[in-house]
């Protein structure tokens, strides 16, 4: 039987890292609550969530083995707008993220993840939220690779 694909897998354990994203762990919200790996709708109703989505798998131009990989992929945030502080948690939940991720090991998948960028967007596609997205990036070694 074929093995998950090393990038699945290391969303997999990004997922399981941002659901301890809790007040209750000391962080900033609660955004952990509700993280996926699937889009779906968004109702305005609906608590604030995270969805994963892969971006890039490349061949970085300073590979070491021929299947050395360079992987990104975005944290997505929405925050509904009927919360009155909705601008403030879509920016705390960006920093949790950071903090949640910044250098998490998924060993011994790949190397520590790294931040690369993030965005704040209001009402995205009309969605009656905000959206923060955060870029982060690793490099693995497929299994079989020089």
């Amino acid at each position: 039987m074929a093995e998950t694909p090393i990038p699945w897998a290391i969303l997999e354990l990004v997922k399981t890292r941002l659901g301890t994203l809790r007040k209750a762990n000391g962080y900033r919200t609660d955004a952990g609550r509700d993280a996926r790996l699937e889009p779906s709708p968004f109702d305005p109703n609906d608590a604030p969530r995270l969805t994963l989505y892969p971006l890039t798998t490349l061949y970085p131009d300073d590979a070491r083995s021929v299947g050395e990989r360079g992987y990104t992929f975005v944290v997505e945030a929405l925050v509904p707008v009927r919360l009155d502080n909705a601008q403030q948690r879509i920016v705390e939940t960006i920093a949790d993220i950071e903090d949640a991720l910044d250098g998490f090991m998924q060993a011994p998948l790949a190397l520590p993840l790294q931040f690369q960028e993030s965005v704040l967007l209001d009402r995205p596609d009309g969605v009656a939220a905000m959206a923060g997205q955060v870029m982060f990036g690793t490099r693995y070694r497929r299994s079989g690779g020089a």
